[in-house]
């Protein structure tokens, strides 16, 4: 039968003050207490005295593995972009059904007329009925001036240069009126610059080709509603004629 159990009051520990273990297992547990402690201590003494060896030959270390990797990362790159068309046409033709984005098509989904069109569509609809007529009215000009497309591809590129610098220039001083109320400034420039660069680069792309669809129905939509003003505006005489 066993023992009650005793009170944590009058617990007393297994050996005696002056260390003297009361039984063999308690003598075992404290010698290998004590040795554990020893090589703990050997270690860390050890461990300080190589810090300092261990801290240059980590600093070595570091400018050998710096300097081979400025070595040797160069030719990795250069070898991956020389076998990288290979591997893009092997995987092509075993996975003809997986889309694989070429640098072509990451350069044109990361095109600014993507961003401009989007500015576009985010004006209200009164900015855009404002940028269709402003924008007929820098294409009028644009006709005027070179007698058409034909006519700005056939003048030097000085003078092809000269008239895009002049957009810029406005496109910049216009830039700050983003997000106000004349936003539509701004966005009916740029949308003339980026349509008459890329007419002068013979762009196909499908950034380009979004970006002068759009163009092109901005263009008659504001002549449209300028035909339609001054139609009303004409009819006004003829009116007042009627009615005297």
């Amino acid at each position: 039968m066993s023992s009650p159990p005793q009170s944590r009051s009058d617990f007393t520990f297994p050996w005696s003050v002056d260390h003297q273990p009361q039984n063999g297992l308690i003598e075992k547990i404290e010698q290998f207490y004590r040795l554990c402690l020893l090589r703990w201590q050997f270690i860390e003494t050890c461990r300080k005295a190589a810090q300092p060896a261990l801290a240059r030959v980590g600093t070595v270390t570091d400018q050998t593995v710096l300097a081979t990797a400025l070595i040797v990362l160069p030719k990795v790159f250069a070898r991956w972009d020389a076998l990288r068309p290979t591997l893009v046409s092997h995987t092509r033709a075993l996975l003809p059904f997986v889309p694989l984005a070429s640098a072509e098509d990451k350069a044109i989904d990361s095109d600014p007329a993507w961003e401009l069109l989007a500015e576009f569509q985010a004006l209200s609809p009164d900015q855009q009925d404002k940028a269709a007529k402003n924008l007929s009215l820098l294409w009028d000009h644009f006709e005027h001036m070179f007698g058409g497309l034909s006519g700005f591809l056939a003048e030097s590129p000085i003078e092809q240069s000269l008239y895009l610098d002049k957009l810029v220039t406005a496109s910049r001083r216009m830039k700050l009126a983003r997000g106000s109320e004349v936003a539509f400034h701004y966005v009916t420039v740029e949308l003339m610059r980026l349509y008459v660069h890329g007419l002068q680069l013979g762009r196909s792309d499908r950034a380009a080709l979004s970006l002068a669809s759009t163009v092109v129905a901005l263009i008659n939509r504001g002549r449209m509603m300028t035909l339609a003003i001054t139609a009303e505006v004409d009819s006004r005489p003829t009116l007042h004629a009627a009615v005297a």
